[in-house]
C-alpha cells in the first residue's frame, strides 16, 4: 500500500479524518502481526482504511477477506462510512465475510457439519434452549437441583459435547445430558454448542480448515483482546499460523469479559512484537495520565487536545470522598451534576448529547439488600431507583408495553424494522399464553407461524389485519396504548380466548417518564436509566445516564463518573495504591478490577470523576492523587 492509498482512504472515509505515522504503518502493514491500540485511537477506522484499499485492489472473485468480532461494529462501521459507495457494497457482499465470531463459525463450519450428520437446525439461542431442557426434566429432578442450588444453567454443553461442567449425581447428570441431545435432535442449540460442534468439525475432517484457508487468505480480529478460549481454539485450527495473513486489532487493558474459568487477562493477544498505536483521539494528555494508573500493560498512552481542552479555564478532573451512608452517596450526584453545569457550556452540553454525560460503576443489578458492611455495593445505591433489567440485553419483557418498547430500542439502534415486530411478537405469544393458562403457542424461531398454525384458516386474514394494526399503531401516551390494548383483546377473541387478571396486568400500562422523588428534589426519571439533575438557582439542567461499565465498552462520553462498588471487596479502595500512581505486584482479581476501570476511566472526552469513601482514601492518598491532577471534593 502507498501512500496515495491512504489518502484516497482518508478522502472516502470523511470526517477530515488525517491518518498520522502510527496509523499509516498500521494500514501498510501485511504481515502477520496484532496491533495494541489505546482506547478513542480509531483502530477501527484504521481497519477500514485498509479493508477499503485491499477492496479497492482485490483481484480475484472466489477468495476474500473475513473479518471476525464479537459484535458487528465493523460492519456497521463499513456500512456508516462506506455504505453508499462501490467500495463499501464489494467488501460487505460475496466473497468477504464481515461478522462475528459466532455468526462465521455457524456459517462455514458448523451449520454444514450438523445438517451433514442429520440434525436440522431450529433455533440458535442459549435462554431459550436452556429454559427448554430445563422445562422437559422430570419434576422429580428439577426439584432435587434447585435444593443443590442449581438450576436451567446446567442444560447446556460447556468445554466439550457430553460436559456439562457438573460431576456430581450421576442419574441426575444423565437425564440432563439425554435431554440435551434430545434438543438438540429438535434443532435446538445454545451458541456456544454450535461453537462446540465447529471445533469438531474441524478437528475430525482435515478437508475443512484447508478449504477455509483458501476461501480467505486474510483475516483480521477486531477486539481481539476479548476472545477466549474456546475461540481462539478454533482460529488456531481454522488459520494456524503461517496458513494465511492474521491481524488483531484490540488493547490488552480493556480485557473485561472473560469465561468465568478463565483468568482475567487473555494472553493469546498480543502476540509478540505488537504494532502500537499509543495516541488517544479521545481525551488529552490530562485524562491519559490518570487513565494510565490503571493500565495492565506497560504501554503508556498519550492524548491529543480536542476542542474541550481547556487553556483559559483547567477542567477539574475530580475525586469525590463521601461518607459511607445513602445520604452522603445520593449526594455525590448532586455534586456531580453541579460540577457539570460549571464545567460546561449549555451548547456543549447540547453538542455532546449523544455522547452524554454517564455514571458507571463495577457492580449494577441488584440481587439483595447491601449490608452495612459493604455498602456502597453498586451502582443502585447511589440512586435508588436504577433498574439494572434496562441495560440487561438478555432481560425478558415482563409486560406487552416492554416487549413493544425494547422491539423500538432495537429498531433504533438496528434500523431493521423486523426486530421490533419479533418482539411485538414474542409479547402477542405470551399474552395468548397467559389467557390459555398453559403453553398454547409453543417457543418457536417463528413466532408468526407458531400462532398460524393455532388459527382455522377463516381467521387467518383477520388475525393479520389486526396484528398489522398493532404493530403500526404508535404508544406515545396511555390513551394510545389502551387502543392497542382493545385489538391485542380482540386477537385473543381469535383464539377463543378472554381476559383474565393475568392478561390485564401483563397489558398494563407503565408510564416511563414519571415523576420520582429523591432526597434533593422531584426529577423527572427519563427513559433508560436517565436522571435529570436541575440547578434550581440558574435552572440549568443536564441528564445523567447511570448504568454498568461493561455496558459502556468501547463508547464516547462528555463525561464519566465511576463509583465505588464492592465485588468481594470495595473495589476502588482495593486499587487505590495504583490509583495513587504506585504500581505493587498484581493479583488475578486486582488485574480484573484494574482493566474494568481502565475501561471506565477511558471513555470520558471532556470531564473524569471518581467517587470513593472518605475513610478508603488517606492524607498520602490524597497528596498523590492531587499531585497526579485530580481535584478532592469533601461531599457532605
Amino acid at each position: 500500500m502507498t501512500n496515495d492509498d491512504i489518502v484516497w482512504a482518508e478522502t472516502i472515509l470523511g470526517n477530515g479524518i488525517i491518518f498520522d505515522t502510527e496509523r499509516r504503518n498500521t494500514i501498510r502493514s501485511m504481515d502477520s502481526v496484532d496491533i495494541q491500540a489505546s482506547p478513542g485511537s480509531g483502530k477501527t477506522t484504521a481497519l477500514i482504511a485498509k479493508l477499503a484499499i485491499l477492496a479497492k485492489k482485490w483481484p480475484t472473485n472466489h477468495v476474500g477477506i473475513c473479518v471476525l468480532s464479537h459484535t458487528n461494529v465493523a460492519r456497521d462501521e463499513i456500512e456508516k462510512r462506506l455504505g453508499k459507495t462501490e467500495i463499501g457494497s464489494r467488501l460487505l457482499s460475496y466473497p468477504h465475510f464481515m461478522g462475528t465470531i459466532h455468526n462465521f463459525f455457524n456459517t462455514y463450519v458448523a451449520i454444514p457439519w450438523l445438517r451433514s450428520n442429520g440434525y436440522w437446525i431450529n433455533i440458535i439461542d442459549t435462554e431459550i434452549a436452556k429454559k427448554y431442557r430445563w422445562n422437559k426434566l422430570s419434576w422429580n429432578t428439577k426439584e432435587f437441583l434447585k435444593r443443590k442450588f442449581q438450576d436451567e444453567n446446567l442444560c447446556c454443553f460447556k468445554s466439550s459435547i457430553g460436559d456439562i461442567g457438573w460431576d456430581k449425581y450421576e442419574e441426575k447428570k444423565k437425564e440432563i445430558i439425554k435431554e440435551i441431545f434430545r434438543s438438540q435432535e429438535e434443532g435446538i442449540f445454545t451458541y456456544d454448542e454450535m461453537l462446540l460442534y465447529a471445533q469438531q468439525a474441524l478437528d475430525e475432517c482435515d478437508s475443512i480448515p484447508v478449504g477455509i484457508q483458501t476461501r480467505f487468505p486474510l483475516v483480521f480480529i477486531d477486539e481481539a483482546q476479548d476472545t477466549n478460549s474456546m475461540q481462539w481454539n478454533l482460529i488456531h485450527t481454522a488459520f494456524p499460523e503461517g496458513s494465511v495473513v492474521r491481524q488483531g486489532f484490540g488493547d490488552c487493558n480493556q480485557a473485561i469479559y472473560n469465561y468465568a474459568d478463565e483468568g482475567s487477562g487473555n494472553v493469546e493477544f498480543p502476540r509478540a512484537n505488537p504494532m502500537l498505536i499509543c495516541g488517544s483521539l479521545r481525551f488529552d494528555d490530562r485524562i491519559a495520565t490518570l487513565a494510565n494508573t490503571v493500565a495492565v500493560s506497560g504501554v503508556k498512552m498519550h492524548g491529543t487536545d480536542n476542542e474541550l481542552s481547556r487553556c483559559e479555564k483547567q477542567t477539574e478532573h475530580t475525586v469525590f470522598l463521601f461518607q459511607r451512608n445513602k445520604d452522603s452517596s445520593s449526594h455525590v450526584i448532586s455534586e456531580y451534576g453541579k460540577l457539570l453545569l460549571s464545567t460546561f457550556t449549555d451548547d456543549e452540553i447540547c453538542d455532546n448529547q449523544e455522547k452524554g454525560c454517564h455514571v458507571l460503576g463495577m457492580v449494577h443489578v441488584k440481587k439483595e439488600d447491601t449490608p452495612e458492611s459493604h455498602f456502597p455495593k453498586g451502582v443502585f445505591d447511589y440512586w435508588p431507583f436504577y433498574d439494572a433489567d434496562k441495560t440487561n440485553k438478555n432481560f425478558t419483557p415482563r409486560s406487552m408495553i416492554e416487549f413493544y418498547r425494547r422491539g423500538l430500542s432495537e429498531y433504533e439502534t438496528s434500523h431493521e424494522y423486523n426486530r421490533f415486530v419479533a418482539n411485538v411478537l414474542q409479547g402477542v405469544r405470551q399474552l395468548i399464553n397467559k389467557s390459555k393458562k398453559e403453553k398454547f403457542i409453543p417457543v418457536s424461531g417463528n413466532p408468526l407461524a407458531s400462532m398460524l398454525k393455532r388459527l382455522p384458516e377463516e381467521k387467518v386474514f383477520d388475525f393479520r389485519k389486526k396484528l398489522l394494526d398493532v404493530v403500526t399503531s404508535e404508544i406515545h401516551s396511555k390513551e394510545q396504548w389502551e387502543t392497542i390494548s382493545s385489538k391485542l383483546n380482540e386477537i385473543l377473541d381469535l383464539f377463543n380466548s378472554l381476559p383474565n387478571k393475568s392478561t390485564i396486568d401483563f397489558l398494563h400500562w407503565k408510564d416511563e417518564n414519571a415523576l420520582v422523588s429523591t432526597d434533593q428534589t422531584d426529577v423527572p426519571k427519563l427513559n433508560d436509566n436517565c436522571y435529570l439533575y436541575r440547578d434550581d438557582v440558574s435552572k440549568r439542567s443536564v441528564v445523567l445516564q447511570f448504568g454498568s461499565v461493561h455496558s459502556e465498552k468501547g463508547r464516547t462520553h462528555l463525561s464519566t463518573l465511576i463509583v465505588e462498588t464492592f465485588t468481594r471487596a470495595h473495589n476502588m479502595k482495593s486499587i487505590i495504591r495504583y490509583l495513587c500512581g504506585d504500581d505493587p505486584k498484581k493479583t488475578p482479581m486486582i488485574e480484573k478490577k484494574l482493566r474494568v476501570h481502565y475501561v471506565a476511566m477511558t471513555r470520558a472526552k471532556g470531564l473524569l470523576c471518581l467517587a470513593i469513601p472518605e475513610e478508603f482514601v488517606n492524607d498520602n492518598a490524597r497528596q498523590a492523587l492531587m499531585a497526579l491532577g485530580w481535584k478532592i471534593c469533601i461531599v457532605d
